[in-house]
């Protein structure tokens, strides 16, 4: 049986079944701890329950480590449940609800502020009078860069639902979500998972991100968002100069913008590339769909949270 402590004992291992080191580890387990007893407290005590507290089975993952441990490695790997419970000797089942009860939990003890990040940016920016000022305090949230990616599912079933899902530039079935990224890679927003089918621009638009920020603060958009500045002419926006079938090529000028705008732009993408190391969000989609945009947040919030860490590291 797998458990935590024989881990502790190989770090390098540890690191590549979950993702983190351990004093990473330690840190999310002891962030969790309180969140998983209020839930339980609640679960126990919760009106029509016929036992008394404390009566019923007890887990068979006793410490809060075990648990966190399974649902990290279920995020790495992304393996079937039956594979899960020959490593942590569990039936299929029970890695199934226990994954379910620990998802709410994850977002919260990896990254507090990831839900209310993009409001946050927003009170800050009205606190202060002057662009120049907020500027100066807030040096990471000067440039918000804005993206949205796809990932491959299962093929419906329903006629209906095939059609809303197929993108047709990735020609596949798949969900389509949107991150924001600030000047340092840290994610500062996840919207909600749509279809594949819906556009980047069109997304954006319903999730009103652009919105929710500040006008003021530049927000750095690719090719696929061309003419948003029509719909929003207060807003900070640069996209890159797109080639036509009027304009066959680019100035050296446009050209050096582009490259400029793409160097800043790559955060975005080595933002979704952390992501992407977590086989749940890379493999072909096979779990339940209400819960796919809850697994996207978990994620981005264990991104922020290894990141934070080696910004200590750093400094």
């Amino acid at each position: 049986m797998l458990t935590y402590k024989k881990l502790f004992d190989n770090p390098g291992k540890l690191i590549r079944f979950t993702g983190l080191n351990v004093i990473q580890f330690k840190t999310l387990a002891e962030r969790s701890k309180p969140l998983w007893d209020e839930k339980e407290r609640k679960r126990l005590d919760r009106d029509g329950r016929v036992r008394s507290v404390g009566g019923g089975r007890k887990y068979h993952l006793q410490t809060i480590e075990d648990k966190i441990l399974l649902i990290l490695v279920f995020y790495r790997t992304y393996c079937l449940y039956e594979i899960l419970g020959w490593v942590f000797n569990l039936d299929p089942s029970n890695i199934c609800r226990m994954i379910e009860k620990l998802m709410p939990i994850l977002e919260v003890a990896a990254d507090p502020t990831l839900k209310f990040a993009l409001k946050d940016i927003l009170r800050k920016r009205k606190k202060v009078r002057s662009f120049e000022e907020f500027a100066k305090l807030y040096p990471d949230l000067v440039e918000l860069v804005i993206d949205s990616t796809e990932q491959k599912r299962k093929r419906p079933t329903n006629k209906k639902k095939q059609k809303n899902f197929y993108s047709g530039k990735k020609h596949q079935h798949g969900f389509k979500t949107q991150i924001v990224i600030d000047k340092k890679g840290r994610i500062v927003n996840v919207s909600k998972s749509y279809p594949a089918r819906v556009h980047d621009k069109t997304l954006l638009i319903k999730e009103r991100t652009l919105d929710k920020t500040p006008e003021d603060i530049k927000k750095l958009l690719d090719k696929a968002y061309v003419k948003i500045q029509k719909l929003y002419p207060r807003h900070t926006i640069f996209i890159p100069v797109k080639r036509n079938r009027w304009r066959r090529t680019l100035t050296r000028s446009e050209k050096i913008k582009n490259t400029l705008l793409s160097k800043k732009r790559v955060k975005v993408e080595h933002g979704i590339s952390r992501m992407k190391k977590y086989q749940i969000l890379y493999q072909v989609y096979r779990s339940k769909e209400k819960e796919y945009n809850q697994h996207f947040k978990n994620i981005a919030a264990l991104c922020n949270f290894r990141l934070a860490f080696k910004r200590m590291d750093s400094s």
